[in-house]
């Protein structure tokens, strides 16, 4: 419907311009002689003529619609023998530029040769007809280099917006990916682990951790892990069956506490400590700590 729309538009704008361009040329013959005037009203009328059958036929006949205008106004404006009546292209070069390249190329051509023909012996008047015409070419080119633009600068934003959810996207399938295969090593070394030492070992190679103390307390004040960013140590406090211990992971840079993936990993894996130990037997046993280094 917009397009239908559209291009009953464009053939109502045609169709104006080309009664007014007649319109000039019938205004024109009025003061000319009379073999030249019967001349140019017969042309000026079929003229028209074509250009309202384009107008009534514009799907069946569209090759004159393209011409109409190259076959009939320069010699239109040639009978005239006036100068001024070149610039009766100009709105024509307005409406065929974007849209018909051969008839635009072929109406500024007869532009410039009618130019110099009717304007030889004065040369101001035919540099600026000169400009005239190239003008009327570009500013018809504006418009439609604006909307390339718009939609070139529109189809940027809508990249950049993907680009940047595309981004949002594989970085939290990065985390949970990284996340699914640190839960895995996690299970899979406290399966094959025989003693606390060897599990903590592991995990100290995984994590790039310098060193781990497992230190047993009889009391802890809160269980919930606390970071020492100063220092790069997580302290990670797990009740046992009997008692309770505190887990402090040494890591080789302070600024790995800012990755909460190994932070979590961490922490699930200073609680998996409770799998290996369920308590301490006596009260010698609490100053005793496992270093792994």
């Amino acid at each position: 419907m917009i397009i239908y729309q559209m291009r009953k538009m464009v053939k109502e704008v045609f169709l104006g311009v080309r009664f007014l361009v007649s319109l000039y040329f019938v205004l024109l013959s009025l003061s000319m002689d009379t073999p030249q005037k019967s001349t140019l009203v017969v042309i000026t009328a079929l003229y028209f003529s074509f250009g309202l059958l384009s107008y009534l036929k514009y799907e069946k006949i569209r090759i004159i619609n393209k011409l109409v205008d190259v076959v009939f106004v320069p010699p239109m404006v040639f009978l005239t023998g006036e100068p001024r009546a070149i610039y009766s292209l100009i709105p024509l070069l307005v409406l065929h530029t974007n849209r018909t390249l051969l008839s635009t190329a072929l109406l500024f051509l007869s532009g410039v040769v009618l130019s110099a023909y009717m304007l030889a012996k004065e040369p101001l008047w035919l540099f600026s007809t000169l400009i005239l015409l190239t003008a009327s070419v570009v500013s018809a080119m504006i418009p439609d280099f604006l909307n390339v633009i718009k939609k070139e600068r529109d189809s940027v934003k809508n990249l950049r917006s993907s680009y940047r959810k595309l981004l949002q996207d594989f970085a939290r399938w990065e985390r949970d990916r990284r996340e699914l295969e640190s839960l895995r090593f996690l299970v899979d070394r406290s399966t094959k682990s025989q003693s606390v030492e060897d599990f903590l070992k592991s995990v100290k190679d995984k994590f790039k951790v310098k060193q781990i103390h497992l230190i047993p307390k009889r009391d802890v004040e809160s269980y919930a892990p606390m970071k020492d960013k100063e220092r790069g140590l997580l302290s990670v406090p797990v009740k046992l069956e009997e008692g309770n211990a505190v887990i402090i992971f040494e890591l080789e840079s302070p600024f790995q506490l800012n990755d909460e993936i190994v932070v979590s990993s961490l922490e699930r894996a200073g609680k998996m400590v409770s799998l290996y130990i369920a308590g301490f037997e006596d009260d010698s046993s609490l100053g005793r700590a496992i270093n792994i280094s």
